[in-house]
């Protein structure tokens, strides 16, 4: 079976849609066959149909900072080499339960494509002040659901991700997450996440969009799709009667491999 097929009829306007980055899907690269459609449909915001794993997060409020009983965790089982690097320096500065198959040191959890997994994990996370978000790349706007499991969990995500990670944090979710690029170092990090561990008024500062509401989201990217009444195939649908096709194809999409230079460590 063709794991990349073409568009049989050449006539009619084609949509390409994907939720992988072009690191794991390196055919979104080729321009000889991006030439080939005529809408993209993908997690970019930035897409033709957005369509992102990041769906609205749950205002449900946290558990207390007190019955918080666990510190940092992390539940990634694709050893990227650079985000796993990462995670290995900052745990000798401050300790992570690490429940996936990279630097796994605590059991608890089901394999990650069972069933499950992602429930299990959610109702895991109430009990943590933070979790390790770090993406698999760091490709434009490629954010995935792991997010939205420690905001609905009410724990702050530490994250490892694309530059354009605010686009996907409208109105107050915009001080919800800690943003690893603003640490010169692992350690730099650990420190700051040890300080509001034991600092409450600090720590809750992150968790307030839970009592304020998401606040103004209407007028951007992220907060029309989570607002949007029609849904995928009625927008597409909506974009061919309209006209908003591309006649030439679509652009490919590049992105490169993770620098170990730009996180600030070495291999």
């Amino acid at each position: 079976m063709d794991s990349h097929p073409l568009p049989p009829i050449k006539n009619k306007p084609w949509l390409l849609w994907t939720q992988e980055n072009p690191i794991s899907v390196p055919v979104l690269s080729n321009s000889e066959y991006m030439s080939q459609f005529q809408l993209f449909s993908s997690y970019r915001l930035d897409s033709d149909i957005p369509c992102p794993l990041f769906t609205k997060p749950s205002l449900d409020p946290p558990i207390e900072f007190e019955k918080k009983y666990g510190g940092v965790m992390a539940a990634f089982s694709n050893c990227e080499p650079v985000r796993t690097a990462y995670l290995k320096e900052l745990m000798k500065y401050i300790h992570v339960d690490s429940y996936g198959g990279c630097v796994h040191n605590k059991d608890g959890l089901p394999f990650r494509y069972q069933g499950n997994f992602k429930k299990k994990k959610e109702e895991l996370e109430k009990f943590y002040k933070f979790v390790i978000v770090f993406f698999n790349e760091d490709c434009d706007y490629f954010v995935d659901d792991q997010i939205l499991h420690a905001l609905n969990a009410g724990a702050v995500p530490v994250v490892m991700s694309t530059d354009k990670i605010y686009e996907f944090l409208p109105g107050n979710l915009e001080k919800a997450i800690i943003n690893v690029r603003d640490f010169e170092s692992p350690e730099d990090l650990a420190n700051s996440l040890k300080f509001l561990m034991n600092d409450k008024k600090e720590y809750e500062k992150f968790l307030e969009w839970k009592f304020k509401g998401l606040g103004s989201i209407d007028e951007t990217a992220i907060g029309k799709y989570w607002n949007d009444k029609f849904g995928l195939w009625c927008n597409v649908c909506l974009a061919i009667s309209e006209g908003r096709v591309h006649k030439d194809g679509l652009l490919v999409d590049n992105c490169k491999p993770r620098d170990f230079r730009d996180w600030g460590i070495m291999p």
